[in-house]
């Protein structure tokens, strides 16, 4: 499910440009249309007409041209020995390098050819996409759940006027609910009481409990019972990164993505935690607010919620919850119109709904907020989100604890996985390969079970063909292919961290960009030969700009739109060569001349965005022990690589980057942050974060 953390208290709001007009989206029935993914294949036709590399290698064979020479040497004799064997060895050379382009630039103004690897190209895709998100977040979502909040209460303080009791109550607490959002994008808002006791000509009144929610959501108060809702909440989940440009905002959206309104009653459903007259509250204030996101009902109200929904969902797919149109369907299938307040009002229809909601999809996964399961099945006005691989890491590592990353090589069928799973004290039960086909297989939910249905299950697909048992020919040792897990889990935790909304901040803008200098004479430069796993980052990338256009409003001319068509330049250069490469062709001039600029586009793409390599990510939390499991990623390290120069066959020394990853089981109220991750690297004493046993195949001593 997808997580939405809390915020940082005391900083100064910062002015909101204003919400963008969007296309209406396509008139659809009530339950959610066939996702809009956007996403369309590149083909490749590698004929793989030049020999694998043959190991182990001799060492008269080895070219080491210009700083080559340097970089053989500084190996010494058991890393030298290494590389002949396995094709490969990572070394870090004692310094914790954080800029994927300074290490890139520094190569080249030292004469060491280079190889661009897939960590790299992963990394440049990761920086345009989080500053594409960043984008949105500031045109899109913050004003947008600011003017949602606005109508909601506006629209839910008219319909309160005059309702009966059992509608007034309903609509009073679904006005407690958006006046807890409120209180938490903005703690001067005046707060309405929601009673149904309250006089239509009275002022606002503030009620005791949207006061002691927004105290308990501000305190991060860990898992404890809504003052509001009577239903468990995880707090612990409403502390929010330090970088969130818009905190009130990101509050208000972890708020209205936590907040259940549940549907079974204790006596009906073992493991539910309210009584019917709870949740018989809980159920007619989801048909009020699900109603006024019918287009039909209020066209104001929807077309705001669906802006907000529409992003959420191509960015991570369909919500795990049930949806104001998905219930209002519902209805419609047993005959309780939620569009009459007559039926929101009548308890027959009320329970008959209820009922019949249970019977649906239960949600995949549990955030701490209500119950798991089927006495959880609820609504949620934005609710959590399920991607396979959080159904995989809940419910295939079951019964052992907290899971582990390395797990995802494993599912993935990921030669030396197992291995590496064991080595780090896991094991993995029969069947695991091919795992995460069968996540997708229980998504019941979705209009189809496309890899392709969201952003984040385009970059799963990347990891699925970068990991596959036939992956790339490069890969032909045991070191070579367990360097690769590692790469791997370093992109997919860039996949996990660049999809939660409203936590970034625009980069600061840039006075002027650094030229495009390539200094020096020719030198040899490559690229990983990874064809099929370039050209999957190629669609994810026009997947993005295709779906921000229209879901995002970003305009061709925006920085956002400007830096991912630069990244995807950079890839479909990356993908010709790479081409060439296994196909055993020279590169032809432009293409070499393309690929000298390399270091200086990362350099620069750095610059525009003030990206560092270490982030984290939050992957699973251990209710019981108050633990939390992230995935995070290191600094930038040295892959000394034997690689074959199309066209001549030789053999020449070169070095590409290697992100380091890193597992991370902590305390939840001390989880590790991007910017406590770093200091962390950069000190590089005893707090540093450790590497996984597995590594030590293909690192060199220190």
């Amino acid at each position: 499910m997808l997580v939405l953390a809390s915020c940082s208290h005391g900083r100064v709001r910062p002015g909101r440009t204003p919400l963008q007009a969007l296309p209406e989206p396509r008139r659809a029935p009530r339950l959610q249309a066939a996702p809009e993914w956007y996403w369309e294949p590149v083909e490749i036709d590698p004929r793989s007409s030049a020999a694998p590399l043959a190991l182990p290698v001799m060492e008269s064979a080895l070219v080491r041209e210009e700083g080559a020479k340097r970089v053989w040497e500084e190996l010494g004799v058991a890393g030298r020995e290494r590389l002949l064997r396995d094709g490969l060895v990572v070394t870090a050379n004692g310094e914790a390098r954080l800029k994927m382009g300074a290490f890139y630039t520094e190569l080249r103004e030292l004469r060491v050819p280079y190889v661009i690897t897939l960590d790299a190209l992963a990394y440049a895709l990761h920086v345009a996409w989080e500053r594409a998100l960043a984008e949105v977040d500031d045109t899109l979502l913050a004003p947008g759940l600011d003017a949602l909040l606005e109508q909601l209460e506006t629209r839910l303080a008219a319909e309160q006027k005059g309702a009966g009791v059992e509608l007034a109550e309903a609509i009073g607490l679904a006005r407690a609910m958006v006046a807890v959002a409120k209180g938490l994008a903005a703690p001067v808002a005046v707060l309405p009481s929601g009673g149904a006791g309250a006089s239509a000509g009275a002022g606002p009144v503030v009620r005791e409990d949207v006061v002691a929610e927004i105290a308990r959501v501000n305190a991060h108060a860990g898992a404890a019972s809504s003052p509001l809702l009577g239903a468990p909440i995880d707090y612990a989940r409403f502390v929010a990164p330090a970088a969130a440009a818009h905190p009130g905002s990101y509050r208000a959206l972890a708020w209205l993505a936590e907040a259940p309104l549940l549907f079974a009653a204790q006596s009906e459903a073992r493991g539910a935690v309210v009584g019917v007259g709870t949740s018989r509250l809980h159920a007619r204030a989801a048909m009020v607010l699900s109603r006024l996101t019918l287009r039909e009902v209020d066209p104001a109200t929807h077309a705001l919620w669906t802006r907000i929904r529409r992003v959420l969902t191509f960015v991570w797919g369909p919500s795990d919850d049930l949806t104001g149109p998905e219930l209002a369907e519902v209805g419609t299938a047993i005959g309780v119109a939620v569009e009459d307040p007559k039926q929101i009002a009548n308890v027959v229809s009320v329970d008959r709904l209820r009922r019949r909601a249970v019977q649906g999809r239960a949600p995949l996964l549990f955030d701490g907020a209500g119950v798991p399961g089927k006495p959880g099945i609820s609504l949620r006005l934005f609710g959590g989100h399920a991607p396979v691989d959080s159904v995989a890491l809940v419910t295939l590592g079951a019964g052992r604890g907290l899971p582990s990353p390395l797990d995802l090589p494993v599912w993935l069928g990921a030669r030396e996985g197992r291995a590496a799973l064991h080595e780090s004290g896991y094991d993995a039960a029969p069947g695991y390969e091919g795992a995460l086909a069968k996540a997708i297989a229980m998504r019941p939910n979705e209009a189809s079970a496309s890899r392709h249905a969201s952003v984040h299950g385009s970059l799963l697909d990347v990891l699925m063909t970068w990991l596959a048992p036939d992956a790339p020919r490069a890969l032909a040792s045991p070191a070579a292919q367990r360097a690769a897990i590692e790469s791997a889990l370093a992109a997919w935790t860039f996949a996990r961290h660049d999809g939660e909304p409203l936590t970034r901040a625009l980069p600061p803008r840039v006075a002027s960009l650094r030229p495009l200098e390539v200094r020096g004479g020719p030198l040899p430069a490559f690229v990983e030969e990874a064809p099929e796993v370039i050209a999957q980052l190629v669609a994810a990338v026009a997947q993005m700009k295709r779906g921000l256009t229209v879901v995002g409003g970003l305009p061709a001319s925006s920085p956002a739109m400007v830096g991912l068509t630069e990244v995807e330049d950079l890839l479909r250069l990356a993908l010709r060569v790479a081409a060439q490469e296994v196909n055993g062709e020279p590169l032809p001039a432009e293409d070499a001349t393309a690929l000298a600029s390399a270091p200086a586009r990362l350099a620069r793409l750095e610059d525009a965005t003030g990206a560092l390599v270490p982030v984290v990510a939050e992957l699973v939390t251990d209710g019981a022990g108050d633990r939390t499991l992230s995935t995070a990623t290191g600094g930038v390290e040295s892959a000394v690589t034997v690689v074959q120069e199309p066209g001549t066959d030789r053999l020449l020394l070169a070095v590409g980057a290697h992100i380091a990853h890193h597992e991370l089981v902590e305390p939840r109220a001390t989880r590790s942050t991007d910017a406590s991750l770093r200091v962390r690297i950069l000190r590089q004493d005893a707090t540093a974060p450790a590497r996984a046993p597995y590594t030590a195949a293909f690192r060199a001593r220190p």
